[in-house]
Order: C-alpha cells, then structure tokens, then sequence
C-alpha cells in the first residue's frame, strides 16, 4: 500500500500540521478501502468517504451530514455506494492499513506482548438475519450488539490497534481469536505472550492462544477448588486444572496476587484475584499482576474509538464493521501523528503534547474542514412570527 502524504508528514514535517492536513490524511487512509460503487454515477467513492469521515468526526449518521451541507448528494445514492463494499475485501483493507499504519512507529525486530478484547457495538434497529448479532448486558437501549474481536500492542506508551474481526450470531470465541492472531502472525515481529481477560477461561479458547504464544488472564471463581485456593491472606503460586475430564482439559500455573483495595473505587479490605499465568512460573504474583495490569491501557483505545464511530441504524452488518474500521483507524492517525511528529524528543523519550487531543483538536479540526468544503449549513428560517400573541413565557 502506498500512503505517500503520510509518509511525507512522518519523514519531512512543516513547522505546523494543520487541520487540512489531517483531513488529506484521513482521506488518504479511508482512500485504500475498495469501493465498487454504482456504475453511470456521477459521484465517486471520494465524494462517499467525505460523507463518512465528517459523520464518524462528528459522531453522527450519513443522514445527518447529508440534510445539513450543500455540496453533498443526498442519503440514498451514499447507501447506495455504501452497500457495494464487499465485507471480507473491506476487513481485509482495514486491517492491513492497521499494520502499516502501526509499523510506522513499531520496531521491526524482537518479540511483543499483545492484548486481546471482546468489544461490543449496540445494536439499534432490525438485522437482516436474526443470527447475526449477539447479547450482551443492557447498555443504551438495548441488549442487542455486533461484537468484534481486537488485537492490541503497547507501545510507547500508545495501545495500537493491531487487527479486528466480527464475532457473529454462531461464531465461538475460540474461531475469532484464531482469526484475529492469524493476522498478527503477519506482521514482522515474534508475539512474547498475550494478555486477555476472563472471556480466555474456557479450555477451547487457552489451547488457541497457547498454539501462538502463553496466555496471561485473570481466572473465574465458579469452582470450589478455585475459591478454596483464593481464600488467602498471602500471595502464592500454585496449579489448577480447567475443564478437568472433559476434551479440553488444561493444567495451568496459578498465580495468587493478595492486595488491598485502600479506599480504590470505595472499597477496602483484602483484594484476591488469580491469573492464569502460562510463562511466568518463575515471576511472582505481584509480578504477573504488574505485567496483566499493562493491558487496562485498551479501555483508553475504545473510549477514544468511540469518540469517532459514525452512528447507523442500518441493518447492513457490512456497513456497520466499516464504521467500526474507519474508527480505528482515525485513533490509530492521531496515535501515530501524536507521536510520531508532534512528540517533542527528550532524554528517556518523547514527551507527549497535552493540546493534541483526540477529540477537541484531532476530530473537531478535520470537522472544520470539512464544514467549510461541504458547505455546512449555518444558518436556518425562521417563522419571523416566535411564540403565540399571549403565551405565558415567563421569561419577563
């Protein structure tokens, strides 16, 4: 893939980036992302991805954009364009502007710990097939969502996204996690171990993620063994057995960290959690707790993805894993032009600028631009009349 306006902004800056810049660099990113389009019509799929970055900026929908600007066509023939991606041809272009992006500022060499998620989108609105979404807790409305699967690497301090696959209706985690690590297997550096969360406790799902690299995830309590090996006043290391007799049966190393809670959160008193450990039997507890605990760096990543995700109530689940693409590789921009040319260097690393936030100067710069090139509408008629004669205002 050649992203030549990136490559110039990360090799020879100006003394100022600027909001225009930002914009030709999205574009350039959203520009990779094959698009058939309709045949015989006057637009083109760069008048398409316009639309679809000042809606994922602003964090509205396609409909949205299009009452409120001048230059743009109309809803329908967007969706239109829109419903010619082609969703396995699309992933794959979103993941591997992900990886390129990524390896901008990711030594090539050596090994990584990578961290892997279930993120779940809500769902509004009627699916096209009834198996395609999953359950999840109540969350803004409703219990429906489309659920992804995310690979992320630290580095720099910086959670970059490394690839995302759709989890659908009948998919087991087990066969998204295969998915998502045979993309990271790509790219060209070792994978050290990988950090998930409680989702990994399922015998299938360990011997996944042992055939790439050792696991590290905190363990379910359910079991009486379990419980009776976390009621401890002091840190230990141990073994467990998972899905014991049963197909997947794992014996893992069990780490037992005891903390205190010290007010955190307003709670107090003595904190035990287990890891499943797999690689650090020689570590101690508070060390393997000190190596799960770098993985919380990924809920910054989705608060921030989440400032850019277009909003949809279309029952496409095509289009709605390209809103969840172009998200991610919006926060992955900023992370890489963040540190990469805005970074002031210094001993012990580059020192981060606090004014180039995600929101308020990376999205609301590229907002600007395009308000002004899409012709925003600023101003509204009126009745020329305002309330009725003798309306009780109370305003005085």
């Amino acid at each position: 893939m050649n992203i030549p306006l990136l490559k110039e902004v990360l090799t020879d800056p100006d003394e100022f980036i600027t909001n225009g810049q930002l914009k030709s660099l999205s574009l350039e990113l959203l520009a990779l992302i094959p698009m058939t389009g309709i045949e015989g019509s006057p637009l083109d799929s760069g008048d398409i991805m316009e639309v679809v970055l000042r809606a994922a900026v602003g964090t509205t929908s396609v409909n949205g954009v299009t009452e409120n600007t001048r230059e743009t066509p109309n809803r329908e023939p967007v969706m239109d364009w829109l419903h010619t991606l082609e969703k396995d041809t699309m992933l794959d272009a979103v993941n591997d502007i992900l990886a390129l992006v990524a390896m901008t500022v990711l030594d090539r060499g050596g090994s990584r710990t990578v961290c892997i998620d279930f993120m779940d989108n809500p769902f509004h609105g009627y699916p096209e097939d009834e198996d395609e979404f999953r359950r999840m807790k109540a969350r803004d409305g409703t219990t429906k969502c489309h659920r992804y699967c995310t690979v992320f690497v630290i580095a720099q301090g910086k959670p970059l996204t490394l690839a995302l696959e759709p989890v659908s209706g009948d998919d087991s985690k087990a066969d998204a996690v295969e998915r998502v690590l045979a993309r990271v297997e790509t790219y060209p550096f070792g994978i050290e171990r990988i950090l998930i969360d409680r989702a990994a406790f399922a015998g299938e799902l360990i011997g996944v993620l042992r055939a790439t690299a050792p696991p590290v995830f905190p363990v379910k309590t359910g079991k009486d063994s379990l419980r009776e090996k976390l009621s401890v006043t002091k840190s230990y290391m141990t073994e467990e057995t998972i899905c014991e007799g049963k197909e997947y049966e794992q014996t893992y190393p069990l780490a037992v960290n005891v903390t205190y809670h010290n007010g955190n959160r307003g709670k107090s008193g003595v904190k035990r959690t287990g890891y499943a450990a797999y690689g650090l039997e020689d570590r101690t507890p508070a060390q393997v707790a000190t190596i799960y605990d770098k993985r919380s760096q990924i809920e910054k990543s989705y608060e921030k993805f989440r400032e850019a995700r277009a909003v949809t109530t279309t029952p496409s689940t095509t289009i709605r894993l390209f809103y969840v693409g172009v998200g991610f590789l919006l926060e992955q921009l900023w992370l890489v032009v963040q540190w990469g040319v805005l970074a002031q260097p210094r001993r012990g690393g580059r020192a981060l600028p606090v004014d180039f936030t995600f929101s308020d100067a990376f999205l609301h710069g590229i907002e600007q631009e395009l308000d002004d090139e899409l012709g925003w509408r600023k101003r509204y008629r009126t009745n020329g009349v305002g309330l009725p004669a003798g309306y009780d205002h109370g305003l005085g």
